[in-house]
């Protein structure tokens, strides 16, 4: 038996671990798996889905992390809730699972425009103050028509002017992919700055939420070899969101790529 990858690139199938979640989730939505009930064991989903048990614990944790489920040792995995109370959890290992992220959500594009750098937004997003920049909005939705997730404003250099006309309105994966499909340099470094900040005021209105609300505002900076290649911030709801981050030791021919996180600096 060959497994499907689990991991996803441009262009090929959801993931099994995904499917299999969206499967188990249906079930649990639609009754099939009661509140209280416990769900098969990871032998008998391995089975059923022909996946390693590696692949049905991916498809699990991220039901556990959606609050549908709680995974119990000796006990099994036990359902929680049909509908879990409405909350954002992002959980990422590699920049593959930045790609998921992307992938299984709904982007909005909401406007684009030339900016010119200040002193306090070029160090952040890796320019130089007078620099112009290409600052593009959107906002970020768990699905068509359902919850918005966060508002985004995504910086990319001047030099990527065509890419950002002409591409990005119609892209349907992450901009970071796209972009570094067209410099034809891979990604060597992902830097990410984490802030608690009140919730700009068109921020607020985009994502209808009421004055005053809080956030927690993400800065993710892509760079390649010749700089940086997009930063975006991302603007979530602080009380609906949580962010999770495994990091896992490899060997040295393992590391091509570095992701890094930090607070307010």
């Amino acid at each position: 038996m060959v497994e499907r990858s689990t991991t996803h690139a441009p262009g090929t199938a959801v993931p099994l671990y995904l499917q299999i979640h969206a499967e188990l989730r249906e079930r649990i939505v639609s009754g099939r798996y009661d509140v209280a009930s416990v769900l098969p064991t990871e032998t008998l989903l391995c089975a059923e889905f022909k996946a390693s048990r590696f692949t049905v614990r991916q498809a699990l944790r991220v039901l556990s992390e959606q609050g549908f489920v709680h995974r119990r040792q000796r006990t099994g995995t036990v359902v929680l809730s049909r509908n879990p109370q409405a909350t954002y959890t992002q959980s990422f290992r590699s920049i593959e699972d930045l790609f998921q992220i992307a992938t299984q959500t709904h982007y909005v594009l909401l406007d684009t425009e030339k900016v010119v750098l200040d002193a306090e937004v070029a160090p952040r997003v890796g320019g130089a103050a007078g620099d112009e920049w290409y600052r593009v909005a959107g906002v970020r939705w768990d699905k068509p028509g359902g919850t918005p997730i966060c508002y985004i404003q995504s910086y990319v250099p001047r030099r990527f002017a065509r890419v950002v006309v002409e591409e990005f309105p119609a892209a349907r994966g992450p901009f970071y992919a796209l972009l570094e499909q067209r410099c034809g340099e891979p990604i060597e470094e992902v830097v990410q700055e984490i802030n608690s900040v009140p919730m700009p005021g068109e921020i607020i209105k985009a994502l209808g939420l009421a004055i005053g609300s809080l956030s927690l505002r993400l800065l993710r900076r892509y760079t390649t070899k010749s700089g940086t290649l997009i930063a975006s911030y991302n603007w979530h709801r602080a009380d609906q969101f949580t962010y999770r981050m495994q990091l896992h030791r490899r060997s040295e021919a393992e590391r091509t790529l570095r992701i890094v996180s930090g607070g307010k600096k």
